[in-house]
């Protein structure tokens, strides 16, 4: 099988974006609309609750929102992703969350599926709270989650995975650096490609989340901006604990 090689290159979703829904098409979208839902209804009480994503992806979660009749808009920092959003005709742009560029504000702003754990370093939650407090109705409310280290070491410590289809192959090499708190993901895609005879593209892709303690978070959290109305077990609203695979926080914007 002739392979044509490309350079290893830092999480851009370049290579994952056009396979990322069928990569990811075991996650249960459902339990984040479910959960979102008994948020609105238990703390916003609005007919029509106004949602705001950051790191919405290909905009899986966004369709089941839109379904249910939220007023949605979502972003994403690949470019690649929102294309793949764009297509199924979601309002969707690219931003980074550390410099929103919004004139208008929410009921509630959402950034889930760990995609706050790429955020590199503690100040960069500052700004993002910043940010998100600025694009927040008075009294809305900001969800997040993050995954845990008890989530890298149980799962993804030296994991790898390998999937196969038509046009490509997949293999995902996970490794967990303690010392770092760094988890990576190593994505190895072996594409078909239009050449004849059958020639095979290999693109690599890293991407690396830091795993911060979630008391260190939780500290981080200006008061003076927000009150924290839970920081949950999973998708109960248990209080979380050292077992904790993914957490999620609720917070409420202070007026």
């Amino acid at each position: 099988m002739p392979i044509k090689k490309q350079p290893i290159k830092e999480s851009s979703y370049s290579s994952l974006a056009p396979v990322y829904d069928r990569l990811m098409s075991h996650v249960e979208y459902d339990e984040w609309a479910d959960l979102i839902q008994k948020i609105s209804r238990k703390y916003i009480k609005k007919k029509k609750v106004s949602i705001f994503e950051i790191g919405g992806g290909t905009g899986s979660l966004a369709k089941l929102l839109i379904h249910s009749s939220y007023n949605y808009y979502g972003s994403d920092l690949s470019p690649y992703m929102c294309r793949e959003a764009a297509q199924k005709k979601i309002p969707f742009f690219c931003a980074d969350c550390r410099a929103l560029p919004l004139k208008k504000s929410f009921d509630l702003v959402i950034f889930l599926y760990d995609g706050i754990n790429y955020l590199p370093r503690l100040d960069h939650y500052h700004i993002l709270f910043d940010q998100v407090y600025q694009c927040l109705n008075p009294g809305g409310y900001f969800l997040f989650d993050i995954t845990t280290e008890t989530n890298s070491i149980r799962h993804f410590f030296e994991y790898l995975d390998f999937e196969e289809y038509s046009d490509y192959s997949m293999v995902r090499h996970s490794y967990y650096d303690e010392e770092k708190t760094l988890q990576y993901n190593d994505f190895t895609i072996f594409k078909l490609t239009d050449e004849k005879p059958d020639l095979y593209e290999k693109i690599s892709e890293r991407h690396i989340q830091k795993v911060l303690p979630p008391k260190l978070i939780e500290d981080a959290v200006p008061r003076n901006l927000f009150k924290i109305i839970g920081i949950w077990d999973g998708f109960s609203e248990r209080k979380y604990s050292i077992r904790s695979e993914r957490i999620h926080f609720l917070l409420k914007k202070i007026v």
